[in-house]
């Protein structure tokens, strides 16, 4: 069958590596990673493999500050693993969805509000369409069972993620953190 589609302009530069284009960013769901659909993440979020595992990149561009989506699939968690979300002095959910593949970074590109259960663009900088999907760890998590040696690279990295528990107050502040981590600080200094 011929094709009727109009040639490619192959004078336009090529997308950045980083763009949804890129072969390894996918909408497909990689086996055993959750369908994009949960949490209504298919029109926002792109699977993207690399050696060290799974992320999510995104999908659109927003400004700083803006809900990027609802938390909408969590359950609440019976205990604390690798894969929960803190959301107070005691309690945590599984986010059951793409979201779980949110990677750390000292200079995160969004930030979650369980109390709103929202997720919004990190303040300070707008969200680009093929941004890596990331959350500042300790602006929900006291203190983790498993540190490890944080990877971001960027200015101010923190070395090793510990947990807010390990931050000072000082340092912490450069963050959006939420209300039970400020709280566990504050009794941490009495």
């Amino acid at each position: 069958m011929a094709s009727t589609a109009t040639p490619a302009d192959t004078s336009a530069p090529p997308p950045p590596p980083s763009a949804p284009t890129d072969p390894s960013v996918a909408q497909q769901t990689p086996t055993g990673a959750y369908p994009l659909s949960l949490n209504d993440l298919t029109s926002l979020v792109a699977y993207h493999a690399h050696p060290a595992g799974l992320s999510i990149r995104s999908l659109v561009a927003l400004p700083a500050g803006s809900v990027f989506t609802k938390i909408t699939t969590s359950t609440p968690a019976p205990v604390k693993r690798w894969s929960t979300v803190q959301t107070s002095e005691s309690t945590h959910i599984e986010l059951n969805s793409a979201l779980l593949y949110m990677n750390h970074s000292c200079d995160p590109s969004l930030e979650i509000n369980v109390k709103s259960m929202e997720i919004r663009v990190a303040r300070g900088k707008d969200l680009k369409q093929g941004d890596e999907l990331s959350f500042f760890y300790p602006s929900t998590e006291w203190a983790f069972d498993n540190p490890f040696k944080c990877l971001c690279g960027s200015k101010g990295c923190l070395g090793e993620v510990k947990g807010a528990k390990y931050i000072s107050k000082q340092d912490l502040d450069r963050w959006f953190v939420n209300d039970h981590i400020l709280a566990l600080k504050a009794q941490d200094a009495q």
